[in-house]
């Protein structure tokens, strides 16, 4: 039995993310205390890669930790990329002061792994960059809960101006195709491709047929850093997929997608972007540290992602609020 696929949520769904990614806030301050950054940023402010440097950690890692400190408050930016301890972070976070508190537990199962994580500056414990070495059960499993976790937001994706005009959209690592359902859900005219690994492919073929979508919707099972891409496109869309890998491999990405557009088409990034200035929003911050965990990449700031387009080739970089935390992020193949 087919189903309509859902019209956008009346209400954001902000608190959700909040409720799930702000559980990191807590294990962060107190591997930051336990790690000396409090003492480091009260001797003298210091950037991301300094405070990196002086941790011995690497510097996806510092950015993480300091981005949660500081968008919880306990330090700030300066405003030239330096951070310093505030009031509050000298008054509650170090040992020294008399209303000092010691923050964690030592049986805390996310502060253990962010140890690991912060130490090794691999993922503790890899997901979407792992995906072809997974059982079927838990890929299964993950793609469930990123249908869960998009669904909402991709009817207010769709409804982004930008695909008024996109006849074939190639939708790169598209998971469960949820994206690429509510686009053709929203615009009659538009034929998608969907582009992920072979066991992906099957589950989000099972969801395109649910929504009785499967006259315009196909699958095109392919390792997206190895296999060729499918040409002639109008867009190439990337949801949630950037912030998993590091950048050399987010540039690898972006000039794949040059190369399988027509001159005039468009990149498109569904992404949350941490500030220009790493000090929040907080939940993203915490998106972040899940990163750390569980993947090789981060919450990238708009002008990082707007150099990496920029390398590619890509020009007249936009980005429009979307749904919650997200923004739908484009640039263009001249032409």
């Amino acid at each position: 039995m087919t189903r309509a696929f859902p019209a956008p949520p009346p209400v954001g769904d902000q608190s959700l993310y909040d409720l799930q990614y702000r559980r990191f806030a807590a294990p962060v301050a107190a591997l930051a205390q336990e790690a000396g950054l409090c003492e480091l940023l009260l001797e003298r402010p210091r950037t991301i890669p300094e405070a990196a440097e002086a941790l011995g950690v690497t510097p996806r890692a510092a950015e993480a930790m300091v981005a949660v400190v500081a968008a919880l408050g306990f330090a700030r930016n300066d405003g030239g990329g330096r951070f310093a301890l505030t009031d509050l972070g000298r008054t509650y976070l170090l040992p020294a002061s008399p209303f000092g508190r010691r923050l964690g537990r030592g049986d805390d199962p996310i502060l253990n792994e962010l140890r690991s994580a912060f130490r090794s500056g691999e993922p503790a414990s890899p997901l979407a960059v792992a995906m072809e070495a997974l059982p079927e059960a838990e890929v299964r499993e993950f793609i469930g809960r990123m249908h869960a976790l998009t669904l909402p937001a991709a009817g207010s994706l769709a409804r982004q101006p930008v695909f008024g005009g996109v006849g074939l959209l190639l939708d790169v690592g598209a998971g469960s195709g949820s994206l690429s359902a509510a686009v053709a859900a929203a615009h009659p005219g538009v034929r998608c491709t969907l582009l992920d690994l072979p066991e992906v492919c099957a589950i989000a073929a099972e969801n395109i047929r649910g929504y009785g979508l499967e006259d315009r919707v196909a699958t095109r099972p392919a390792d997206m850093f190895r296999d060729p891409w499918p040409g002639g496109h109008d867009a190439a869309l990337f949801g949630n997929i950037f912030h998993d890998w590091d950048p050399a491999s987010c540039a690898e990405l972006a000039r794949r997608a040059f190369e399988a557009l027509e001159p005039g088409g468009r990149v498109l990034l569904h992404e949350m972007p941490l500030a220009e200035t790493r000090d929040g929003p907080l939940t993203v911050a915490c998106f972040s540290v899940a990163m750390l965990l569980y993947e090789k990449g981060k919450q990238y700031t708009l002008s990082e992602l707007e150099e990496m387009l920029g390398v590619a080739g890509f020009v007249d970089f936009e980005s429009a609020a979307s749904h919650g935390y997200y923004h739908l992020i484009s640039a263009r193949k001249p032409g």
